[in-house]
């Protein structure tokens, strides 16, 4: 009993299986663990203690346990196996004990665990072989629970033996062990409570006490008591220290009842990196932008209905928690055209290199090949480099529209409109041979506003003038060493020098290419609160959010869209949601259901719509209902405008010998068909249709917006702004990006600037398979069955598709439109 003030003395210490050090070596024991309770295990040894521990892995762990007992004069080995797969936690495990007063045995065990992070359930197999056919013939069953509702809170239950095994006079009874775990601070400081009993003992019970701390970086004490509250019940005490060295680890346990000591050594490796004593500081990566925005998968998986997140918001949320995270010192950055990346992308990829430099971290930028859109990404970084042989087409902004008027007047295919707005383009494109005035008037005014703000932000980063600049354009595609010259370029640097340099940038620092931000092992109970993303990217339809086979388009589904808002809204663990658009619009109908829904969720949590690229008609649309609306200075947005459009056939139909004739009751009977070309009644009914779309459309917007409607109805009529004069007109209420979106979704969730939110996305694509059993699952079964086939068809091709009009094959589908024109590019 003297230890037992000690123990009060030493907060860092915690218990664990810290009872078993003083039992016989005989089943159903096995090697003693360092301490731990049931409530608290969750490495590969929860196999031995409480197997829904094991559902907490994260990746594969292996442990080798050395114990030497001196009361007993026994001597223990084992080893751990762990992993998580296809969403369960596995273990396997074998236990050797020898003993001088008991019969030598091996225990070998198996075990599951499912369930979410906040609520495990696992059940083990042990089986016991030896010389001695009474210990040889057990068998055994655990099955145990873990509940983990809360950052403080862990609740364990555990039945052992559950199916009270007998063999040659040996009988294991039903055990019972409750643990309940605690961290009254944070994850360095936690404490334990379990009680274990036998079947009809719960007064002759077992009270084991835990406590456990990271006194230093990598340096982990414990500690633990038990004791029973009935005589024949020994006290026993057990202390530990624990080194982890990223992917193994040592520790050491040493405790006992008073008759002799208990040793305990066990090693750890693993994939998964702890926090360790050598910590990684000073950490310089790679960042390579193409890797990162590589995105898409095979047309057969598209076809199968299988997605991926969208690789852009993947990168933004990578470079959040890189800004972050205190290891971290530098970054190489690896830039090679930025695919799938718009203006309004690059100017977000901008501000997310400044807050790395806000934070300590210093950035260089180094490029293989790179236009004014890299550049602009570029001109936030502390250097530019170019490789010796990079191509750097910097040579000023360009936007063009194709027009297929005179080749559809050569097929003779006429195309019947209805459109409200003169500004509302997107027809033009099948219907005339030029650009109209009004659209070549739009397209100028976003074209200066585009390259203004390009301008400042590059005198901003570069320290270049706009003269300076537009001189270096004149150039066509520069080289490195030109470029170099006219002051775009830091320096020029060849491959083989490029590790040299690193060195040189970054001194004293060390270069880690696989970093990432969290790549520690997280030992946190419960879930962070999280602001749900929901994703609206692509042209809008009906239907679920996916990419067509090609990979040439990408579609938001209203149905995936409507669906993740209102499970965002039902999650008590989201706080906030941000509405994030990146489309150029599509159905109207589609359109509405998404700004419905969007109404619907934020009369129960904030939400805060985040434009990307373009935001511009039905992409507006479905985010103007939000609280704040935040746009780049270079998102296309606004272009409010509805239309209607159908081909008539009938021309091209004589030219190839086809005649077609219609009966019909009704005058409208045959409008929507696509052989004739409307009549004047047509035309006049169809306008009227298309005319009470747009008022409702307006009449949104200004009730949204607080606007007078006929100051909306100025401001739209099909007109594309840029994000910089929605903001001057009311369109918008701030400039800026994801980044500023979430912030702002913070703020009116009135989360605490100290806690830490997860982003998590809501509203991916999802198909047949993918619904059975989660993609990643279909993505490993396709591997294994599916040839290896390309992702996304290159950029070249898929740009060649839009500017021919094969984009976008949601232009032609029924319905009311509410798009851009979908064939502009700015490059």
């Amino acid at each position: 009993m003297r230890l037992l003030p000690l123990l009060t003395l030493l907060p860092t210490f915690a218990l664990a299986q810290t009872g078993t050090v003083s039992r016989s070596p005989t089943p159903p024991r096995g090697v003693t663990l360092p301490p731990t309770n049931a409530a608290l295990v969750d490495e590969a040894p929860a196999l031995s203690l409480n197997p829904a521990g094991l559902g907490f892995l994260d990746s594969g762990q292996l442990f080798y346990l050395h114990e030497r007992n001196l009361e007993s004069d026994s001597v223990g080995d084992a080893v751990f196996l762990g992993t998580h797969f296809l969403g369960l936690g596995a273990g396997f495990s074998l236990e050797w004990i020898r003993g001088e007063n008991a019969p030598d045995y091996r225990k070998t065990s198996f075990g599951l665990s499912l369930g979410p992070r906040t609520l495990q359930l696992g059940a083990a197999l042990h089986d016991f072989s030896s010389d001695d056919r009474a210990i040889g013939g057990l068998t055994s069953w655990d099955v145990g629970l873990t509940a983990r509702p809360a950052r403080f809170l862990s609740l364990a239950a555990v039945a052992r033996d559950l199916n009270a095994p007998e063999s040659g006079g040996i009988k294991l009874p039903r055990r019972y062990n409750f643990g309940v775990g605690l961290r009254p601070l944070d994850e360095r400081y936690t404490l334990g409570v379990d009680w274990l009993f036998s079947e009809g003992g719960f007064r002759e019970g077992l009270a084991t006490y835990t406590v456990q701390a990271e006194v230093l970086r990598g340096l982990r004490l414990g500690g633990g008591l038990s004791h029973g509250f009935v005589s024949g019940i020994p006290l026993a005490l057990q202390f530990s220290a624990t080194v982890d060295l990223g992917h193994a680890g040592l520790t050491y346990a040493a405790g006992g009842a008073g008759n002799g000591l208990d040793h305990v050594l066990a090693l750890r490796l693993s994939s998964e990196r702890y926090r360790s004593v050598s910590g990684p500081k000073g950490i310089v990566t790679l960042l390579d932008l193409d890797d990162m925005l590589a995105g898409g998968v095979s047309p057969v998986l598209s076809v199968l209905g299988v997605s991926e997140s969208d690789p852009f918001l993947r990168l933004l949320k990578f470079l959040d928690l890189a800004t972050r995270d205190e290891r971290l010192r530098g970054v190489v950055v690896k830039m090679e055209g930025l695919p799938g990346v718009g203006w309004g992308g690059a100017e977000e990829l901008r501000k997310a290199f400044l807050r790395l430099r806000q934070a300590g971290k210093k950035v260089v930028v180094v490029m293989l090949s790179g236009d004014d859109r890299s550049y602009l990404v570029a001109s936030a970084a502390d250097g530019v480099y170019a490789l010796t042989e990079a191509s750097l087409p910097i040579n000023g902004l360009a936007i063009s529209v194709t027009a297929l008027g005179g080749t559809m007047d050569k097929l003779g295919v006429h195309w019947d409109v209805a459109r409200v707005g003169e500004y509302k383009t997107a027809t033009d494109m099948l219907t005339r041979s030029d650009m109209s005035p009004a659209e070549k008037e739009s397209l100028d005014a976003y074209l200066d506003a585009q390259v203004a703000h390009y301008e400042q932000a590059v005198e901003a980063g570069r320290k270049l003038s706009p003269d300076k600049l537009r001189a270096a354009w004149t150039g066509g595609i520069l080289s490195s060493r030109r470029a170099q010259e006219a002051g775009l370029l830091d320096g020029v640097v060849s491959a083989t020098e490029l590790d040299a340099r690193v060195a040189e940038w970054f001194p004293g620092q060390r270069f880690q290419p696989t970093y990432s931000p969290r790549d520690e092992r997280e030992d946190r109970w419960g879930l962070r609160r999280r602001i749900a993303v929901v994703p609206v990217i692509g042209d809008i339809s009906g239907g679920r959010s996916r990419e067509d086979p090609l990979g040439f388009a990408r579609i938001a589904g209203a149905e995936t869209v409507v669906r993740a808002l209102a499970r965002a809204q039902e999650d008590p663990s989201v706080v906030a949601i941000v509405l994030r658009v990146d489309s150029g619009g599509g159905d109207v109908l589609a359109s509405d259901l998404m700004y419905r829904a969007v109404l619907e969720a934020k009369r129960h949590k904030p939400v805060i719509a985040s434009m990307g690229d373009a935001a511009a008609s039905g992409g507006y649309y479905a985010a103007v209902g939000a609280d704040e609306v935040f746009a780049e200075p270079t998102t296309l947005t606004g272009s409010i405008g509805i239309y209607y459009v159908k081909p008539a056939l009938e021309g091209l139909g004589a030219k190839l010998g086809v005649h077609q004739e219609t009966l019909k009751r009704g005058d409208m009977a045959d409008l929507l068909e696509w052989w004739r070309p409307w009549t004047p009644e047509q035309q006049v009914a169809v306008q009227n249709w298309v005319d009470d779309s747009y008022d409702t459309f307006i009449t949104e917007v200004a009730l949204n917006r607080k606007m007078d409607k006929a100051k909306v109805d100025a401001v739209a009529r099909g007109r594309v702004w840029s994000g910089q004069d929605a903001l001057a007109r009311g369109l918008v209420d701030g400039l800026g990006g994801l980044h500023e979106a979430v912030v702002a979704a913070r703020k009116r969730a009135k989360i605490a600037p100290s806690e830490e939110l997860d982003l998590d996305v809501m509203g991916g694509a999802r198909g047949l398979f993918s619904g059975l059993g989660g993609e990643p699952g279909v993505h490993a079964l396709a591997g294994l069955l599916l040839p290896v086939l390309p992702e996304r068809p290159p950029e070249p091709l898929s740009t060649l598709a839009r500017e021919v009009g094969l984009g976008s094959p949601e232009l032609l589908r029924p319905g009311l439109k509410a798009m851009l024109p979908f064939t502009v590019r700015i490059r």
